[in-house]
Order: structure tokens, then sequence, then C-alpha cells
């Protein structure tokens, strides 16, 4: 029982002892806090010149046990030029963590054991001269001495964003260092340092040229200092270039820097698979044989004007692709290059001679050259004939997700930088060349439309282009253009419009085959769409299309002058054919959203026949009047803007519209809402005015209605017709009628007339029949609810407001009766004579002016004879292209 009470006294002692220590030592870093931190801060601003701005300093033991920890947390160093401000960053980052022996702080030692760097920003630079960012370091004092020195042992940093830009040389790179370790003895005079890093390279560039875009690289090599010779050196070191091996060697002193990086026999498949840009990698694994080689020295003095000397060599011999899930093979791969800035600056040069390989289209050969970083100036050559679905199989173009088909290609050109404004642009000094179109096939990712048998011309001279016979389908559809281009070089740079002149026709075009069925919804989302109309396109287009469909309607003879600018579309003297009406006016549309737009037009037809058309809109999806109850022509005017949605058609809830309406020689023939209404009048009160046969005798009248004319304008607007109050003069009696007609045929219609021209016979007296003055009985009927199946019934609100319009005008007479006739009221300029009372109603009438005329043969004629002057045009291009071909593939 002794040795148990001894074990509990002894733990007891022993937790008491470590809790007590562990509080002690609390307690002592709570004291001595501000004076580690005050201290550490003291000695870090006799080293720098420029101040260091840090949001919180914090001591820590627990976290980083057995370690003591002096965490500086976001740090930031602005640039050391003069002109700099306080936007201008050096260094930033999260936290940069200094770690001690503890045993050191107690005997007022501060030496740094280990650096710890969380994310953040470094960037060097060199402005135009000489000067640095980062000159913040004080000369050390002969003699100065300090408790606060580096006895690192290890150097850890991760998620640090890296550039160097230097303006005198005009090098540039940019990395991300997501983690790097360098472990060694640093206090040493000679150390060997363990260094492991993985980093991703954004960019490599000279002037406006760049070498390496957006690759994974890592290395794990010994590094060497040597501190009294002030030397720095890596021997047989191994990068990793998105798994490429490459060895390399560095040597540092001084005065200079030297660097040596070789691979040899790489195979050409691994070298297609790894270090495709990352936006064309392939989705299967290239198959192939060859081997590519490369070989680069490079030296640099250490003065802020010494210009880096590269010298480079490449080359890939006999090399071989294929793509294993199709089989296709380019073959015969052959290139050899060279880049080498040994003549000093503004004399680099990058070439790629005697490129040449194979596909089953037959063989592909060309060069390239590229002078003058700072401003580089490009020339080359390209001959032959290019297989696309090899091509797209093996380097997977971006964006495009099927490509087949022929290119032949024979061109030569000479292009110039030069810069306007701080901005870089290329323009075309010289060249020529013919891109012959053969049966390709082109469909975008996220897209279900597929464009196939392209085939065409496009002949180059310059910045000038003219496209000879481009024949393209689209589903059901077909298109062919004719055309000259200007400033395309500045076009491709988004720096200049792209003059167009185009003659566009097509035999059938069907609207359906525009939709991209995989598309969002209009409203809320542009996900996997896609612009269609250009920004930087003026343009003027010819359109002779034969027929364009539309769901299940037909516009043919399709004639118009398009101008094309700023993602919209505007086309005068359009004429087209629908329903046998002839149509004529203005269109135009703009796109405010991918794959959606605002539609304007304005079109006049003076041949509207209502039996072709009713058929071809199929009734306008409505029982009560079909083409077999209507006949008649008519006039009209529409005005109308609407927003479109390629994949969903005119939205309808959106549509606006103005239709001015003149019928003649109408005629409605067994409408069955007519027999509605003669059958709902069959009731025990209107039999006491009527009779049955007179009821009978008017459903016969209105069985069989006639009208000369009829006007009016008619608005829709949110899913509604609205009609305003008009008068229908017809056959069997005259109308008043107004009203609302949703899209969804929910209806309220008011109709107006009167008892006595529902009689079978007139009223006659000895003196002859009996006129209507105007005083007989007025009958209101509403015909309300959804058309299917309307209410009808008599219209109390109507007659209301009726018989108070009748008796304002009655005093108003009355009152101008007394003014006329005896004088009364002489000084109220208000009142006016006494005239006959006229029922105005809204009558609207459309004057129909003279029209351009547009024949459509005559057209033709002057779009064939505008074609045969771009072939004229495209020849003479031709023709200056001729003298080049001999010398296409010299290379200064």
């Amino acid at each position: 029982m002794k040795w148990k009470k001894w074990l509990v006294k002894s733990v007891k002692w022993f937790f008491g002892i470590l809790v007590s220590l562990v509080m002690v030592i609390s307690f002592l870093l709570y004291v001595f806090k501000d004076d580690i931190i005050n201290y550490a801060i003291s000695e870090i601003n006799k080293t720098l010149k420029t101040e260091v701005h840090v949001d919180e300093i914090d001591v820590t033991f627990w976290g980083t046990f057995p370690n003591l920890s002096l965490d500086f947390n976001n740090v930031f160093i602005q640039d050391a030029f003069s002109y700099s401000t306080k936007n201008d960053t050096l260094l930033f980052t999260e936290q940069i963590r200094l770690k001690f022996n503890p045993m050191d702080i107690w005997n007022e030692k501060y030496n740094v054991k280990k650096i710890d760097i969380r994310p953040g920003t470094l960037k060097l630079k060199v402005d135009k001269k000489g000067a640095v960012n980062y000159d913040i370091f004080k000369e050390s004092e002969s003699g100065e001495k300090t408790s606060f020195n580096l006895t690192l042992e290890a150097i850890h940093a991760t998620g640090i964003r890296f550039s160097y830009s230097n303006r005198v040389n005009e090098n540039s790179y940019r990395t991300h260092v997501q983690d790097i370790r360098l472990v060694g003895n640093f206090t040493q005079d000679k150390f060997d340092i363990a260094t492991k890093a993985n980093f991703y390279i954004q960019r490599i560039q000279n002037g406006l040229v760049p070498f390496i875009i957006n690759q994974q690289a890592s290395t794990n090599v010994s590094v060497h200092i040597d501190q009294v010779a002030e030397t720095f050196n890596i021997t047989r070191g191994k990068l990793l270039l998105s798994g490429i091996p490459f060895d390399f060697d560095v040597n540092v002193d001084t005065s200079e820097v030297k660097l040596r990086i070789d691979a040899n026999k790489i195979p050409l498949a691994d070298l297609a698979n790894k270090l495709a840009v990352k936006e064309v990698k392939t989705v299967s694994e290239l198959k192939g044989s060859g081997t590519a080689t490369f070989h680069l020295d490079f030296q640099n003095k250490l003065k802020k004007d010494s210009y880096p000397k590269v010298d480079c060599n490449f080359s890939i011999d006999n090399g071989r692709l294929t793509e294993p899930t199709k089989g296709l093979t380019l073959r015969n791969i052959d290139l050899k290059g060279y880049y080498s800035t040994l003549k000093g600056k503004d004399r680099e040069e990058l070439s790629i001679k005697n490129v040449s390989f194979q596909t089953i289209s037959g063989p592909f050969s060309g060069h390239l050259a590229i002078h003058r970083f700072s401003k580089p100036n490009y020339r080359g050559a390209a001959k032959g004939s290019l297989d696309l679905e090899v091509i797209h199989a093996l380097f997977k173009i971006p964006k495009i997700e099927e490509l087949s088909g022929k290119v032949k290609v024979n061109t030569n050109f000479y292009l110039e930088t030069v810069i306007e404004n701080g901005e870089a642009l290329v323009e075309i000094v010289d060249g020529n060349g013919t891109a012959l179109m053969d049966n390709v096939d082109l469909r975008l990712q996220n897209d279900s439309r597929k464009f196939y048998d392209i085939y065409g011309n496009l002949i180059l001279n310059r910045s000038d282009a003219v496209l000879e016979g481009l024949k393209v389908r689209l589903g059901e559809s077909d298109l062919e253009l004719n055309g000259s281009f200007n400033h395309i070089d500045l076009f491709l740079q988004d720096k200049h419009t792209l003059d167009v002149a185009v003659i566009a026709e097509s035999k059938k075009i069907n609207l359906k085959d525009f939709t991209n069925s995989i598309a969002g919804d209009p409203k809320t989302t542009t996900t996997n769409r896609e612009w269609m109309l250009p920004t930087l396109i003026n343009g003027n287009v010819k359109l002779n299309v034969d027929a364009i469909h539309m769901d299940h309607h037909t516009f043919s003879q399709i004639n118009g002058e398009m101008t094309v600018g700023n993602r919209s579309i505007s086309i005068q003297k359009l004429h087209g054919i629908t329903a046998n009406a002839t149509v004529r006016g203005t269109f135009a549309v703009v796109e405010s959203a991918p794959e959606y737009f605002q539609l304007a037009t304005s079109l006049s037809s003076k041949d509207i026949y209502f039996k072709p058309i009713f058929r071809e809109w199929n009734n306008f999806d409505q029982e009560v009047i079909k083409e077999d109850n209507i006949s008649g022509r008519a006039e009209a005017i529409l005005d109308l803007k609407a927003p479109f949605d390629l994949s969903y058609g005119i939205l309808k809830d959106e549509l606006e519209a103005q239709i001015q309406l003149k019928i003649i020689g109408g005629q409605l023939k067994n409408v069955s809402t007519f027999t509605a209404l003669t059958k709902d009048l069959k009731t025990t009160k209107t039999k006491m005015i009527l009779k049955s046969r007179e009821i009978d005798a008017l459903q016969d009248k209105l069985n069989n209605i006639q009208f000369e004319t009829l006007e009016n304008t008619i608005f829709i607007k949110k899913s509604v017709i609205i009609i305003p109050k008009m008068e229908i003069k017809t056959s069997a009696l005259n109308i008043t009628v107004d009203g609302k007609h949703k899209f969804n045929n929910d209806i309220d219609y008011k109709f107006a007339f009167r008892f006595r021209e529902l009689k079978q016979q007139k009223d006659e007296s000895e003196f002859g029949i009996v006129e209507d003055d105007g005083t007989g009985i007025k009958v209101f009927v509403r015909m309300y609810g959804n058309l299917d199946n309307p209410i009808i019934e008599w219209d109390k609100t109507s007659r209301k407001e009726d018989a108070k319009q009748n008796r304002e005008e009655a005093k108003q007479e009355a009152i101008s009766i007394l003014k006329s006739e005896l004088g009364l009221f002489k000084k109220d300029t208000t009142i006016k004579k006494y005239q006959p009372p006229k029922k105005d109603y809204e009558v609207l009438k459309i004057e129909f002016g003279k029209e351009e005329e547009v024949n459509p043969f005559e057209e033709k004629k002057k779009i064939e004879k505008e074609k045969k002057g771009l072939k004229k045009f495209g020849e003479k291009l031709k023709e200056k292209s001729k003298p080049d071909e001999k010398e296409e593939f010299t290379v200064e």
C-alpha cells in the first residue's frame, strides 16, 4: 500500500511541477514579450534603409515548441525607388516567422535558427536608369557589435508570387513559388545547402517575345556557397520542366553569372504530351517516335547596364506523332532552330528553319524568323497542305471541339511591331498568299451547332483580302460569301475595325439551325453562350436569300442592304414575300448579351390577302376565325420592338408593336362567335322587342358579313393586343367594337349596336321609310373569358357610360342652341355655336405613300455584277503576289 501512496504523490508532484513550469514560462513570455519585440524591431531597423510596415508582432512558444518564435504578421516593404508610392510593393507577406532557441533568448543572444515565410508577393524591378527597387539594406559599419545574428539552419517559404522585370535589358520573369526549402549551416565560410523547390513558371520573356508560358517546374539540388570567395555553384543540377528532365550548371561570382542547360534525345512524344500549353493539352497520350535536343548557354555580367548573352540551339529529327484513339498521324517531322542575343541589344534573333511534316493530305513546310525583341519583326513562309483533323487531334486547338477537312496554303509574310501610345501593334509590311479550304467541318466547344462542307478561297495581299466563293452549311441552311476585307492585321489585335464589303447569298436558311441547344436561361446566365455579332467590324452586306424558314413559316425572295458594326445589324431596302404578300421596310438588331438580341422593325405591305396569310400562320393559333371564315385584302404598317433569344425565340411577354391596318373588301363567313351572340339574344326580355324570325334573319346576316373598308391602329404590349374603339359598317349592321385580346386567348370585347338595325323590316309611315335619327335603343354586349368558351352578357357599365355621355352632349347642345338662337352666353367663348351632332370614333387612316420598288431579279443582276468585280480584285491580288513566289523561303 505504501508504494501506491508514493506513486500517487509522485504523479501529483510531477504534474504540479509541469503545470507550474508552463505557468512560469507563459508568465515570463507575457512579461518580456514587449522587450523582445522592441529589441527585434530596433535591430531590424539598423540594417534596413526603408521602413517596414507590420500589422502585428507576436511571440509564441507553445505553438512552435521547443523553439520560441517571433511572428511578423502582414509585413509590407515599399519599393526603394525615390519616386515610389505606398501602392508600389517590394515585399508583402502574411507572415514572417523567426525561430530562436529559448536558452539563447534567456542569455540575451538573439540567434535566428529558422525562417518561415507564408504566402506573399516579391517584386524585383530595375528601371530604365538602372536603379533597383530592392536596395534596402544599409552597409554594415566596421566594428559594430550586435546580439542579433543569423545562425540559420533552414529557410522555408510557401505560396510566394515572384516577379522580376529589368527595363534596361527588357527581360521579365514571373513565377509562383509553391514551396521552397533551404537546409544547411549558413554560418560557415563554405557550406552546402540542400534545396528543394516546386514552382509554376507563368512567363519568361525577352522584350515582347515570350519563351516559356504556364509550365510547372521542380528541382532538388545541392548548392555550394563559398562566402570567402563570394561564389555560388550548382553542378549537375536537375530541373524538371513539366516532367521533362534538363541538366543544368550554375556558377556565380562577384562579377558574372553563368548558366548552362542541356537536354539530349528527349522522346518527341514526351515533349508533345508534357510541354503542351495547358489550354491545348490532348485528352489522350500521344504515341510517337523521334527525338528532340536542346542546348543553352547563358552569361551575364553583374552590372546594371549589362545585357545577357544567350546562345541556344534546338532541333527535332525524324519525328512521328500519332493520336491513339483515331490513329491520325503526323510524320516526317523535322525542325531546326536557334535563339541568340550574342550580337547585343536590339539585334536578338530567333529562327525556326526547315520546319516540315506530312499528313495524309500531303506535305507541309515553312519557316519563321524573329529579330529585335524590343520591337519584333517577323519573317516567314508556309506552303503545303494541312489535314485539320490530324492537327486538331494532336494539338487540340483551344475552344474547338471538332475540326476536319483540308486547307492548302501558300503564303509569305513580313510583319513589324509599332509602338503607339505605349501599346504594341503588329502591322503587315508585306505579305501575300492564298488559303484554299476543302470540305472543312467545324464545331466549337459547348455548342451543338456544327458547320460543315466549308469550301472557299481566301486571297491575301498585305492587310487586304478577298473571299471567293466561301460556302458553308449549318443543318439545312446554306450560305455563300464573296467579299473584300481591309485592315486585317490590326483587326486581329483588336486595334482597328475590319472594313467589309460582302455579298451573302443563300438558297435556304432555317433559323432553327442557328439555335445552340446547350444554353442557359436567357435572363439569368450566359453560361455556354457565345457573342454572335462582332464589335470591330464595319461592314456592308448585300443579301440575296431565296427562302428563310422560321418554325412552319417561309419568307422568300429576301433582298436588302445590311450594315454591320458594334454588335448591331441594320437592314435597309428590305424586300421579301410571305404568304404571297410582298413586304418592304427596315430591320435592326442589337446583341445586348451573348445570343440575346433586341429587334426593331418597320414593315409595310399593300397586298396582304387573309386566306393565304391565315393558312401560313396556322390561323394565328386560334379557333374562332379560320382561313375558311375570312377573305379580303389588307394594307398594313408594322412597327415592332421585341427581345429575341437564339435558343428560345421571340420573348412574347416583352414584345411591343403598333399595327396601322386598313382592310378592303373584307368578308366574314360562318363565324362561331356570332352564332353564339345571336343565340344569347333569344332571351325572354329580348323577345319582347325582337321577334324570333328577326333574330334568325340577323343570324343569317352575321353568317355572311361584308364591309368595304375598315381602318384602325392596333397595339400590342405585355402579351396583350389592344383594339381601340372603332365603328364597323357592315352589310348586316353597324357595330362599335373595342377590346383586349391576350396571347393566351383571354379576351374582353365590347360591342354596341342599335336594336332598330336588328329588325328584319324597316319601319314605314305614310311618308315613307322612317330613318334612324340616332335616338333609338342601343344594345351593349360584353364578351369575355377565354376564346374557347367565352361568356356573353349585357354590358351594363358601357350602357351607363353611354347614357352619361348622351346627357352631357344634350346639355352642351341645349346651351349651344340658346347661344345661337336666343343670343344668350355671348361672353362665354367656351360655348360654341350649335352644329348638328357627330359622334366620332377612333378611326385612324393610313397614308401609303410612294415606296421605292425593289425588283428581286434586278437585285440579282446587280449582285452578279458585283461578284465579277470582286473576282477581278482577287485576280489582281494574286498577280501582286506572283513576283515573290521564287524567294518565298528566303530568310534574312
